[in-house]
């Protein structure tokens, strides 16, 4: 069988934080329709998105994220540990703090967090879960330029396993 190198696990943890954002309130799908679109874009995106997120959507609050990977910290090779940090973004600071506190609320709480993300996996999902801590959060960052946006950070640190193959120890 041939490994899925396509699947990533951050992918898994932005899903969930998109659902969990909108399950809450926070931010709506139905206020990230672009003009001549049918679906909302998912407000949480790459750095490399940002200018076309920035046309299509101008205004609007949304989140960059960022992945690094860990080196191995012991001879366990089937775990693996990242850290995604997720950028707030917009002209609103308090929205940037409320955001940033249900973020932190969201994965700080070790296990419970894990299995809140591994309970809404959807079936076929190579990744189970075993902690999130936060590593960091930065309150609302100041303007960059006059009536630009403002910042907020949070870094979150997690670990998870990965299906792999009983003999070889490599991905599935």
């Amino acid at each position: 069988m041939t490994p899925d190198y396509t699947k990533v696990a951050s992918y898994d943890v932005r899903s969930y934080l998109w659902a969990r954002l909108q399950a809450t309130g926070l931010l709506t799908a139905s206020n990230y329709i672009a003009d001549g679109f049918d679906i909302p874009l998912i407000p949480i995106i790459p750095a490399q998105q940002v200018p076309e997120f920035n046309n299509l959507l101008a205004g609007k609050t949304y989140i960059i994220y960022d992945i690094a990977q860990s080196r191995a910290r012991n001879t366990n090779f089937w775990i693996s540990e990242e850290s995604i940090t997720f950028e707030v973004v917009s002209k609103n600071a308090a929205e940037i703090q409320t955001l940033v506190n249900f973020i932190t609320d969201e994965f700080r709480r070790y296990e419970n967090s894990a299995m809140d993300l591994n309970l809404s996996l959807v079936s076929g999902s190579k990744f189970s879960f075993l902690w999130f801590a936060l590593e960091s959060a930065d309150p609302v960052q100041s303007y960059q330029n006059e009536g630009g946006l403002m910042t907020g950070l949070i870094t979150i640190r997690y670990a998870y396993t990965r299906e792999v193959d009983g003999i070889t120890g490599k991905f599935l």
